[in-house]
Protein backbone atom coordinates (compact mmCIF):
# COMPACT_ATOMS: atom_id res chain seq x y z
CA UNK A 1 0.00 0.00 0.00
CA UNK A 2 2.92 2.44 0.29
CA UNK A 3 2.68 3.18 -3.43
CA UNK A 4 -1.01 4.10 -3.17
CA UNK A 5 -0.36 6.29 -0.11
CA UNK A 6 2.43 8.12 -1.94
CA UNK A 7 0.16 8.66 -4.95
CA UNK A 8 -2.63 10.07 -2.77
CA UNK A 9 -0.22 12.46 -1.01
CA UNK A 10 1.18 13.63 -4.34
CA UNK A 11 -2.34 14.18 -5.73
CA UNK A 12 -3.29 16.22 -2.64
CA UNK A 13 -0.12 18.32 -2.91
CA UNK A 14 -0.63 19.23 -6.55
CA UNK A 15 -4.28 20.10 -5.92
CA UNK A 16 -3.25 22.86 -3.50
CA UNK A 17 -3.38 26.49 -4.71
CA UNK A 18 -0.21 27.70 -6.39
CA UNK A 19 0.15 30.41 -3.75
CA UNK A 20 -1.21 30.96 -0.25
CA UNK A 21 -4.25 33.19 -0.01
CA UNK A 22 -3.38 36.87 0.15
CA UNK A 23 -4.97 39.26 2.63
CA UNK A 24 -5.90 42.33 0.60
CA UNK A 25 -6.87 45.41 2.60
CA UNK A 26 -8.90 48.12 0.88
CA UNK A 27 -10.42 51.46 1.82
CA UNK A 28 -13.58 52.97 0.37
CA UNK A 29 -13.19 55.62 -2.32
CA UNK A 30 -16.12 55.63 -4.75
CA UNK A 31 -16.20 55.13 -7.68
CA UNK A 32 -12.84 53.36 -7.52
CA UNK A 33 -13.53 51.18 -4.45
CA UNK A 34 -16.83 50.65 -2.63
CA UNK A 35 -18.03 48.17 -0.02
CA UNK A 36 -21.39 46.56 -0.69
CA UNK A 37 -24.03 45.71 1.89
CA UNK A 38 -22.69 42.14 1.86
CA UNK A 39 -19.22 43.38 2.78
CA UNK A 40 -17.82 42.52 -0.63
CA UNK A 41 -15.83 44.92 -2.76
CA UNK A 42 -17.25 46.60 -5.85
CA UNK A 43 -16.04 49.17 -8.32
CA UNK A 44 -13.21 49.58 -10.78
CA UNK A 45 -10.31 48.64 -8.49
CA UNK A 46 -11.79 45.42 -6.98
CA UNK A 47 -12.75 44.30 -10.49
CA UNK A 48 -9.20 44.95 -11.69
CA UNK A 49 -7.77 43.09 -8.66
CA UNK A 50 -10.06 40.09 -9.22
CA UNK A 51 -8.90 39.68 -12.81
CA UNK A 52 -5.25 40.24 -11.89
CA UNK A 53 -5.23 37.59 -9.14
CA UNK A 54 -7.19 35.16 -11.34
CA UNK A 55 -4.55 35.41 -14.04
CA UNK A 56 -1.79 35.01 -11.45
CA UNK A 57 -3.54 31.83 -10.23
CA UNK A 58 -3.79 33.14 -6.68
CA UNK A 59 -6.71 33.87 -4.37
CA UNK A 60 -7.23 36.73 -1.95
CA UNK A 61 -9.50 37.75 0.88
CA UNK A 62 -10.66 41.37 0.74
CA UNK A 63 -11.08 43.31 4.00
CA UNK A 64 -12.12 46.94 4.38
CA UNK A 65 -10.54 49.30 6.87
CA UNK A 66 -9.20 52.89 7.01
CA UNK A 67 -6.07 53.48 4.96
CA UNK A 68 -3.70 54.17 7.86
CA UNK A 69 -4.79 51.00 9.66
CA UNK A 70 -4.45 49.00 6.43
CA UNK A 71 -0.87 50.17 6.02
CA UNK A 72 -0.04 49.13 9.59
CA UNK A 73 -1.60 45.69 9.01
CA UNK A 74 0.46 45.16 5.87
CA UNK A 75 3.66 45.96 7.75
CA UNK A 76 2.85 43.16 10.23
CA UNK A 77 1.60 40.40 7.89
CA UNK A 78 3.94 39.00 5.18
CA UNK A 79 1.10 37.63 3.03
CA UNK A 80 -0.81 40.92 2.85
CA UNK A 81 -1.17 43.96 0.59
CA UNK A 82 -3.09 47.24 0.60
CA UNK A 83 -5.17 48.48 -2.33
CA UNK A 84 -4.57 51.26 -3.53
CA UNK A 85 -1.65 53.18 -2.02
CA UNK A 86 -0.04 56.36 -3.28
CA UNK A 87 3.66 55.89 -3.95
CA UNK A 88 5.74 58.42 -2.04
CA UNK A 89 9.49 58.60 -1.53
CA UNK A 90 9.26 57.92 2.21
CA UNK A 91 6.95 54.91 1.66
CA UNK A 92 8.90 53.32 -1.18
CA UNK A 93 11.32 51.14 0.87
CA UNK A 94 8.64 50.02 3.36
CA UNK A 95 6.73 47.91 0.83
CA UNK A 96 7.07 46.00 -2.43
CA UNK A 97 4.79 47.21 -5.20
CA UNK A 98 2.54 45.99 -8.02
CA UNK A 99 1.62 48.66 -10.54
CA UNK A 100 0.86 50.95 -12.16
CA UNK A 101 -2.77 50.51 -11.09
CA UNK A 102 -3.79 54.16 -11.34
CA UNK A 103 -2.23 57.55 -12.01
CA UNK A 104 -4.30 60.21 -10.28
CA UNK A 105 -4.32 63.93 -10.88
CA UNK A 106 -5.05 65.66 -7.60
CA UNK A 107 -6.64 69.08 -7.36
CA UNK A 108 -8.26 71.53 -4.97
CA UNK A 109 -12.05 71.48 -5.38
CA UNK A 110 -14.64 73.99 -4.20
CA UNK A 111 -18.42 74.23 -4.36
CA UNK A 112 -19.69 75.50 -7.70
CA UNK A 113 -21.02 78.72 -6.16
CA UNK A 114 -17.68 79.55 -4.57
CA UNK A 115 -15.91 82.04 -6.84
CA UNK A 116 -12.50 81.45 -5.27
CA UNK A 117 -9.67 81.73 -7.81
CA UNK A 118 -6.18 80.36 -7.17
CA UNK A 119 -3.12 80.45 -9.42
CA UNK A 120 -0.67 78.91 -6.94
CA UNK A 121 -0.73 76.92 -3.70
CA UNK A 122 0.69 79.88 -1.83
CA UNK A 123 -2.56 81.73 -2.47
CA UNK A 124 -4.36 79.06 -0.43
CA UNK A 125 -2.58 80.05 2.79
CA UNK A 126 -5.07 80.72 5.56
CA UNK A 127 -7.74 78.46 4.03
CA UNK A 128 -8.79 75.12 5.49
CA UNK A 129 -8.28 72.23 3.06
CA UNK A 130 -9.94 68.81 3.48
CA UNK A 131 -8.01 65.61 2.77
CA UNK A 132 -8.19 61.88 3.36
CA UNK A 133 -6.05 60.58 6.25
CA UNK A 134 -2.88 59.01 4.85
CA UNK A 135 -3.25 60.69 1.49
CA UNK A 136 -0.19 62.09 -0.20
CA UNK A 137 -2.29 65.11 -1.07
CA UNK A 138 -2.61 66.26 2.53
CA UNK A 139 1.04 65.59 3.33
CA UNK A 140 2.13 67.50 0.22
CA UNK A 141 -0.06 70.48 1.13
CA UNK A 142 1.15 70.50 4.73
CA UNK A 143 4.71 70.47 3.45
CA UNK A 144 3.83 73.61 1.49
CA UNK A 145 2.73 75.26 4.73
CA UNK A 146 -1.03 74.94 4.21
CA UNK A 147 -3.72 74.10 6.77
CA UNK A 148 -5.15 70.58 6.26
CA UNK A 149 -8.13 68.95 7.99
CA UNK A 150 -8.09 65.14 7.80
CA UNK A 151 -10.85 62.52 7.92
CA UNK A 152 -11.01 58.75 7.23
CA UNK A 153 -13.95 59.08 4.84
CA UNK A 154 -14.20 60.97 1.56
CA UNK A 155 -17.99 61.26 1.98
CA UNK A 156 -17.36 63.13 5.22
CA UNK A 157 -14.99 65.48 3.43
CA UNK A 158 -17.71 66.28 0.91
CA UNK A 159 -20.20 66.87 3.71
CA UNK A 160 -17.81 69.25 5.48
CA UNK A 161 -17.22 71.11 2.22
CA UNK A 162 -20.96 71.53 1.72
CA UNK A 163 -21.39 72.68 5.33
CA UNK A 164 -18.60 75.20 4.75
CA UNK A 165 -16.28 73.70 7.34
CA UNK A 166 -13.65 74.32 4.68
CA UNK A 167 -13.61 75.99 1.28
CA UNK A 168 -11.39 73.44 -0.44
CA UNK A 169 -11.19 69.66 -0.77
CA UNK A 170 -7.98 68.01 -2.00
CA UNK A 171 -8.90 64.89 -3.97
CA UNK A 172 -8.65 63.22 -7.36
CA UNK A 173 -10.70 64.14 -10.40
CA UNK A 174 -12.34 60.68 -10.42
CA UNK A 175 -13.54 60.94 -6.81
CA UNK A 176 -14.76 64.53 -7.16
CA UNK A 177 -16.65 63.80 -10.38
CA UNK A 178 -18.31 60.69 -8.98
CA UNK A 179 -20.10 62.59 -6.21
CA UNK A 180 -23.78 63.21 -6.99
CA UNK A 181 -23.50 66.96 -6.46
CA UNK A 182 -25.62 69.38 -8.48
CA UNK A 183 -24.07 71.56 -9.69
CA UNK A 184 -20.79 69.60 -9.80
CA UNK A 185 -17.77 70.63 -7.75
CA UNK A 186 -15.36 73.04 -9.41
CA UNK A 187 -11.65 72.35 -9.74
CA UNK A 188 -9.89 75.46 -8.47
CA UNK A 189 -6.28 74.33 -8.88
CA UNK A 190 -4.61 71.07 -10.00
CA UNK A 191 -1.46 70.61 -7.94
CA UNK A 192 -0.06 67.05 -7.96
CA UNK A 193 0.04 63.81 -9.97
CA UNK A 194 0.60 60.55 -8.05
CA UNK A 195 0.93 56.89 -8.98
CA UNK A 196 -1.23 54.49 -6.93
CA UNK A 197 -0.30 50.81 -6.71
CA UNK A 198 -0.78 47.68 -4.62
CA UNK A 199 1.57 47.92 -1.61
CA UNK A 200 2.68 44.57 -0.12
CA UNK A 201 4.76 43.48 2.86
CA UNK A 202 8.53 43.53 2.09
CA UNK A 203 8.67 39.73 2.59
CA UNK A 204 5.69 39.08 0.31
CA UNK A 205 6.14 35.95 -1.84
CA UNK A 206 8.62 37.14 -4.53
CA UNK A 207 7.38 34.56 -7.06
CA UNK A 208 3.79 35.73 -6.72
CA UNK A 209 4.88 39.37 -6.76
CA UNK A 210 6.65 38.86 -10.08
CA UNK A 211 3.68 36.93 -11.47
CA UNK A 212 1.26 39.72 -10.51
CA UNK A 213 3.49 42.35 -12.11
CA UNK A 214 3.85 40.34 -15.32
CA UNK A 215 0.11 39.67 -15.59
CA UNK A 216 -0.70 43.34 -15.00
CA UNK A 217 1.65 44.32 -17.83
CA UNK A 218 -0.11 41.82 -20.11
CA UNK A 219 -3.48 43.31 -19.18
CA UNK A 220 -2.23 46.71 -20.32
CA UNK A 221 -0.80 45.31 -23.58
CA UNK A 222 -4.12 43.56 -24.32
CA UNK A 223 -6.09 46.74 -23.65
CA UNK A 224 -8.02 45.05 -20.81
CA UNK A 225 -7.23 47.79 -18.27
CA UNK A 226 -8.06 50.59 -20.70
CA UNK A 227 -11.43 48.98 -21.53
CA UNK A 228 -12.24 48.65 -17.83
CA UNK A 229 -11.58 52.34 -17.24
CA UNK A 230 -13.76 53.29 -20.21
CA UNK A 231 -16.60 51.17 -18.82
CA UNK A 232 -16.45 53.05 -15.52
CA UNK A 233 -16.06 56.39 -17.35
CA UNK A 234 -12.83 57.10 -15.49
CA UNK A 235 -9.69 58.48 -17.11
CA UNK A 236 -6.63 56.26 -16.81
CA UNK A 237 -4.42 59.28 -16.12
Amino acid sequence: MPGIRTWVIALWFFSLPLHAQVLLFAWERPPLVTQGADGQGAGLVPELATELFRRAESSYQLRFMPLQRALRQVQMQPNSCALLVERQQEREPSYVWVGPMLISRLGLYAQAADELQLFSLQQARGLNILSHQGSGAGEYLQGAGLQVIYSNNEALNLSMLQRQRARLWATSAAVARARAVDPPLREVLPFLTLMEDIACHPQFDPVLLQRLQMELQKMYVEGWVQALYQRYDVNLY
